[in-house]
């Protein structure tokens, strides 16, 4: 069974990822700068100079899933970011493709521009922020080191426990703790996030191809399966987290959709509605 190195292992994504390849019997080698809590788990910041020593102290691996990365949505500076987004990914890249394995990278579908309405993987690179510039960089370093790597270019990532940036997770925890979410203005406009199971089982097909003849390789853009408006998804949260409320509604400005044409090759994981009644009936358990 393939060996998998997944940073971020103690994140979002990490959290759900590591189970779900543990339980399909890969020998996975979760890393994070906290600890994760799963077995074998290695402890490693993405902005130590010592990086590559820890890297080359490890076992060989199949394939090399980068999770890792310092969040640029509070305000952190270009040079905040470099050693953790960009100069760790190139040193991840080289020693992948030293030892032959596949990379697969978390990277971010708004690096085409904070503000195009329907997005797609033959836009080119359309940013002034430092956090999404450096997913580019990262990308590209990816590229020129000659590894065989995807880059999954994801949209929004929601789910129970998500992070705060997305305004449609802090919606979910309000739910939870019994108030109803806010949405500001009449949340007519549309997104296709993606549910942190759906993207898991994304990363879970990406692993599995990379063994056929036809593995997924490049630029794959990753979304949830349906855009629809934020007034819907604050309904659903509400009909379905705290039933017979509706979302407390403040001014706002009208915004702009904002789509993601997902790649016809990937799962497309659930509607909206499923993924919020996945999130109920975890609860339950």
């Amino acid at each position: 069974m393939m060996r998998i190195l997944v940073t971020g292992a103690a994140g979002f994504t990490g959290r759900t990822l590591v189970p779900l390849l543990l339980e399909k019997g890969y020998n996975v080698f979760p890393m994070d700068r906290v600890s994760s809590g799963f077995p074998g788990e290695i402890i490693a910041d993405l902005s130590d100079d010592g990086l590559i020593d820890t890297l080359n102290a490890l076992q060989s691996v199949d394939v090399v899933v980068h999770l890792g990365t310092r969040v640029g949505w509070d305000g952190g500076t270009s040079a905040d970011l470099f050693k953790p987004n960009v100069l760790a990914t190139g040193i991840l890249a080289g020693w992948a493709q030293r030892q032959g394995a596949h990379f697969i990278f978390a990277s971010a579908a708004l690096i085409a521009g904070e503000r195009e309405t329907h997005i797609t993987a033959q836009r080119g690179v359309n940013t002034s922020n430092d956090y999404l510039y450096g997913k580019w960089l990262a990308e590209e370093l990816i590229r020129v080191s000659g590894v065989h790597h995807t880059h999954l270019r994801i949209s929004g990532i929601f789910g129970k426990g998500g992070p705060f940036h997305l305004g449609l997770n802090r919606a979910i925890a309000s739910a939870l703790e019994g108030k109803p979410p806010v949405q500001y203005g009449v949340g007519k406009i549309k997104r296709n996030y993606i549910y942190v199971k759906d993207l898991c089982e994304v990363i879970l097909h990406c692993i599995r191809s990379i063994k056929t003849s036809k593995p997924m390789e490049g630029v794959q853009m990753v979304g949830g399966r349906e855009g629809i408006t934020i007034a819907r998804m604050l309904q659903d949260i509400c009909d379905i987290l705290l039933p017979g409320t509706n979302p407390e509604v403040r001014e706002g400005n009208g915004g702009y959709d904002q789509i993601v044409e997902v790649s016809s090759l990937l799962p497309k994981g659930r509607a909206f509605r499923e993924a919020i009644l996945d999130i109920r009936a975890e609860l339950n358990k």
